[in-house]
């Protein structure tokens, strides 16, 4: 289902309407009324990265270690996104390449759960068995890999209110984006924007077409899906970690019938034989709660409902959990698995993962399952993808240029989105569109006219393209 600039803005209830404030640009305007000078003095850098979370942070990185000037921007206090703020601390999917790797590597080495780090992890930051850690530790870890590079400015706690557009015929031009910064507004001019933010905020002011919820089948071809689109996305899951409190506490396993995972096992908790999952005496789970469906998880006061509506249908659980002796850390944010996507240039389709496809324009490779939460797909359908690569045309968004899309918001349907949009995958997406800014911005040209075999070139040089080799 697509939806245009001027539905996105009535959706959101803001009375937003476009305006100019400046003769070449193109802003919002509150209540029908100009909005105020900025308070701040414009900032200028080669890259804008909005979203500091698993696509945003390889983003930044990428393209300051290839020489721009880059501003990453996060509306959270601090960064980390999903795994700090959402508690998704478990990852699924892969590869595990790139600078995927090297975060995985460390929490591993340092930040273990048990407190012993896996020597069985591998290379691959992998070893088949569930792996999860703390939200505080990809904290500390991220904030370190940011640090390590002079080029990226970090600001923290500024949302992003509209991005700022120059009109060029049938092809606007992105020029940066304008945030509200301790009761002002400031504007961030660069020559190329990432879009990284999970929810396509910075696209859906810039006017690009958006696609939310399921479409038909036959909307793109796909030989599996509905017949019409119904314009749902999937369940949104409060997540929680169980932490013995107690000494003679043991964990309620039969209370729970999914949804329990304990650091360095294969199984989950209550696939285990009992004997051996109370031998063993684990004192923290990672848990997945309650889950509901949100009318619009691009609504804040929605997602706020739909928060709501897990926290009463979770008491009893917490309350349970709590008398057996375990303290309950919630998460701050709920889980959104799937918001907007922006149509690019190309259309991942549920069909090229499973034939496997590897475009020639290929920035990232991706193997998971069709992970569509609250609809019932066969297994054998959910299993049956291949590993396959993302198209570079899949991140330039339709009829507009000095923009590029990052992370799960990049052009796909919903069912090929369930799949590509798992952390190692929007990383390895990141780390590409990153790559891409940079040689972009610098190299003063348009994100299309970029030379692709040299930016896979540089992809590879990074080891993005060494799983499936």
């Amino acid at each position: 289902m697509s939806i245009n600039r001027r539905i996105f803005l009535k959706r959101t209830g803001a009375g937003l309407a476009l305006g100019s404030l400046l003769p070449a640009y193109s802003f919002a305007k509150t209540g029908g009324k100009a909005e105020e000078k900025p308070k701040y003095s414009t900032l200028k850098f080669d890259v804008a990265v909005v979203g500091a979370g698993p696509a945003g942070i390889p983003a930044a990185i990428a393209a300051a270690r290839n020489g721009a000037k880059v501003v990453l921007i996060e509306e959270d206090l601090a960064p980390g996104g999903t795994p700090v703020d959402m508690y998704v601390t478990f990852m699924c999917g892969g590869p595990r390449v790139g600078l995927f790797k090297k975060l995985v590597q460390t929490l591993n080495q340092r930040f273990s759960v048990g407190g012993i780090l896996s020597e069985t992890f591998g290379e691959a930051g992998s070893d088949g068995k569930n792996h999860w850690w703390m939200p505080a530790s990809f904290q500390q870890v991220y904030h370190e890999m940011i640090l390590a590079e002079p080029n990226i400015t970090l600001m923290c706690g500024v949302p992003v209110v509209d991005a700022i557009v120059a009109e060029k015929g049938n092809r606007n031009q992105v020029k940066g984006i304008r945030i509200f910064r301790n009761g002002g507004f400031q504007h961030i001019e660069a020559a190329i924007t990432v879009d990284a933010s999970g929810n396509g905020i910075v696209a859906a002011t810039a006017g690009c077409k958006i696609l939310y919820g399921s479409e038909a089948k036959s909307d793109f071809n796909e030989s599996f899906g509905l017949d019409v689109s119904d314009g749902k996305v999937q369940p949104v899951t409060q997540m929680y970690i169980s932490q013995r409190v107690r000494k003679d506490a043991v964990f309620p396993i039969d209370k729970f019938g999914s949804g329990v995972l304990e650091d360095n096992h294969r199984q989950w908790a209550q696939e285990q034989p009992r004997e051996e999952f109370y031998a063993r005496n684990t004192g923290v789970f990672l848990q997945w709660g309650a889950s509901v469906y949100c009318s619009d998880t691009t609504d804040p006061v929605r997602v706020a409902e739909a928060q709501q509506k897990v926290m009463n249908n979770q008491k009893k659980n917490i309350q349970v959990i709590q008398e057996a002796g375990f303290a309950v850390h919630l998460a701050p944010k709920i889980g959104v698995r799937e918001s907007r996507r922006v149509q690019g240039e190309a259309v991942i389709t549920v069909d090229d993962l499973f034939k496997g496809v590897k475009p020639d324009d290929k920035i990232a490779d991706a193997h998971y399952a069709i992970d569509a939460w609250g609809w019932n797909i066969p297994y054998e359908v959910k299993t049956s993808v291949k590993p396959y690569g993302i198209p570079y045309r899949a991140l330039i968004p339709l009829n507009m240029e000095g923009l590029l899309t990052a992370g799960r918001i990049i052009s796909g349907t919903r069912l090929a989105n369930s799949s590509y949009r798992v952390q190692p995958i929007c990383s390895n997406i990141g780390e590409a569109a990153g790559t891409a800014a940079a040689m972009a911005a610098l190299n003063q040209t348009a994100v299309r006219n970029i030379d692709v075999r040299e930016l896979q070139k540089n992809l590879e040089s990074y080891g993005l393209f060494d799983a499936y080799k």
